[in-house]
């Protein structure tokens, strides 16, 4: 079989989707296979049709639908502001599974912190967390920690 690998789980295969991640944050520190892309975003007023998409219209049973095979172009008269996002290019089953993840994350309660009192505070995903020395000496058995005095 020829075509497109997915990313996740390596199958090959001609219909692929693209995961777009934007959160401020380097994501290549979690190290996955992202790509890294630029989108601009403009002001409706400011943008003007160039060339229409090209779509076909057809039915499927009783609902007819829109076909978009090429995307239309537009002009833009004032400014343009990237922003970064992160994509990974996968098959439907994996998508499927980064949807149900999302699902899952968004339905559970926020895990809200208690402080354990040690004053040792790490970044893990971009997040301040307090750790106990045990954890900073399993993590860190080279160093000492350095403690936040409030």
């Amino acid at each position: 079989m020829s075509g497109e690998k997915c990313c996740r789980c390596g199958e090959e295969g001609e219909d692929r989707r693209t995961l777009h991640m934007a959160c401020f944050y380097a994501m290549e520190e979690l190290g996955l296979p992202f790509e890294k892309e630029v989108l601009f975003h403009a002001e409706l007023k400011d943008l003007k049709k160039v060339k229409d998409p090209v779509s076909f219209d057809l039915k499927h049973g009783e609902k007819p639908f829109k076909l978009t095979i090429a995307p239309g172009t537009v002009k833009c008269k004032g400014e343009l502001t990237p922003h970064q996002l992160y994509t990974l290019r996968v098959c439907k089953d994996c998508r499927a599974d980064w949807m149900q993840a999302i699902k899952e994350w968004f339905k559970q309660n926020p895990k809200l912190e208690k402080s354990c009192g040690s004053g040792i505070f790490v970044r893990r995903n971009g997040s301040t967390v307090e750790i106990t020395e045990d954890e900073w000496r399993r993590e860190n058995p080279d160093r000492e920690p350095v403690r936040w005095k409030g």
